[in-house]
């Protein structure tokens, strides 16, 4: 026999737990058979540095400590485990499942104890995207798409003229959206757990983005989308009708978005804007969400009615997002009863609330499964999906519980994902 260790990421031992992000993971280490060693077994922890775009972790004693490159541990003979924590190295991502690794090394040598493959799974810019990383998005979202009979009809019919008043013009636009982004991405992550959802950074040209080979190229005036045969997305289909309409009025090879009004406002003033909540989220719910959206003059993707019958919707989105998160870091807005993070209002039905489902307690249709009028009759979305790695926002998310959505606050809101230019700081 020989030593032997068992590591645990995320409350398992099995490949399921092998993902992290920014924020800390919890894990730990135990001996399984010492194999006579004395008792403690004094190891170190590294994240060696592989091939060029795989991705690296940190590690941490305790939650709130400083990571470090390498960490020094003393193992029980006994088989106690001895908790630490493991952070994706900040700008270090992973392009593939498994290209990073923890390493368990003797305190003396270089013969590795136990190696442990692992993923730094973050959201990414679309435009940046490897072809690999890619397809396999493209190939989940294909996947539940099913050529118009799959889950994905769902989204779209959560997303109509009809439930407007869930998701736009009040103060849960954005955590509604946050909600929204994080369902399908589980679902897609169900289906390949390499996948996270891309962003589309709308004030910069993406040429990569509107291609053939990925969101597809509109080359006529009637907007028709074009992909090449080999994308998956070549046979998207909503509402029982094939095909994508998208036309528009900017250049997409060399221009950011931008309608009859002009381009859509630059990343620093909205991420950099020390405005409250409150009045933070009118103004970019209009320019950039808003402008980007309607920088497609013709096409589903215009109208709030349509939007989501094209898949861009979600990586637009997925941008709106990352600016909210990006304003959150720059301004330390995670704490969810914080007027500044987000305007409690109490909750619907008292004096001076808002709308139900814009308020901070309120939980959020139509993961509540209500359908009593203000609520939409239909709930189409119902109880919200389970991650293995993070246990919220529960089945019925509150509009707060998308608020701390990083754990900075407390451990128990992290929702299990990052953006790849947002780093995670301990309040």
């Amino acid at each position: 026999m020989a030593l032997t260790l068992e590591l645990t990421l995320n409350g398992t031992p099995l490949p399921r737990g092998r993902y992290v992000g920014w924020g800390p993971a919890p894990a730990q280490l135990r001996v399984v058979d010492p194999d006579g060693a004395v008792d403690p077994i004094p190891v170190r922890l590294d994240s060696p540095v592989g091939r060029i775009g795989s991705g690296r972790v940190v590690f941490a004693p305790q939650r709130d400590a400083e990571a470090a490159d390498q960490l020094a541990l003393d193992l029980p003979t006994d088989g106690s485990p001895v908790d630490f924590w493991v952070l994706g190295r900040f700008q270090s991502p992973s392009r593939s499942d498994g290209d990073a690794q923890i390493r368990v090394l003797p305190a003396v040598g270089s013969t590795p104890l136990l190696s442990v493959p692992l993923m730094v799974r973050v959201r990414k810019d679309a435009q940046t995207l490897t072809v690999a990383e890619r397809n396999r998005f493209l190939s989940a979202l294909a996947r539940l798409n099913s050529g118009g009979f799959g889950p994905y009809q769902s989204y779209r019919d959560m997303h109509t003229d009809d439930t407007n008043d869930e998701a736009h013009s009040r103060d849960a636009f954005l955590p509604w959206h946050r909600a929204y982004l994080l369902d399908l991405e589980r679902e897609l992550q169900a289906i390949d757990p390499s996948v996270t959802m891309p962003y589309w950074r709308f004030d910069q040209p993406a040429p990569r983005v509107f291609s053939r080979s990925f969101m597809g190229s509109t080359e006529s005036a009637t907007g028709t989308v074009v992909f090449t045969a080999s994308n998956p997305l070549s046979l998207f289909a909503t509402d029982g009708q094939l095909g994508i309409v998208r036309l528009p009025f900017f250049d997409t090879r060399v221009q950011g978005a931008a309608n009859f009004n002009g381009p859509v406002v630059a990343e620093a003033p909205v991420v950099q804007s020390q405005l409250p909540y409150t009045r933070l989220r009118p103004p970019l719910e209009n320019n950039p969400h808003g402008r980007a959206h309607t920088s497609f003059p013709v096409g589903f993707i215009s109208q709030i009615g349509t939007a989501v019958r094209d898949p861009l919707f979600f990586l637009l989105h997925a941008n709106v997002d990352r600016l909210w998160a990006k304003w959150q870091w720059f301004n330390k807005r995670f704490d969810p009863t914080a007027p500044t993070s987000y305007f409690f209002r109490s909750q619907a039905g008292t004096v001076g609330a808002e709308r139900i489902g814009h308020n901070a307690p309120d939980t959020m249709w139509p993961w509540n499964d209500e359908r009593t009028n203000p609520r939409p009759p239909t709930a189409p979305r119902t109880p919200f999906p389970v991650s293995e790695l993070a246990a919220a926002p529960g089945p019925t998310p509150t509009v707060a519980s998308m608020i701390d959505y990083q754990g900075v606050i407390s451990p128990a809101n992290q929702l299990g994902f990052d953006y790849d230019d947002v780093p995670f700081e301990s309040a």
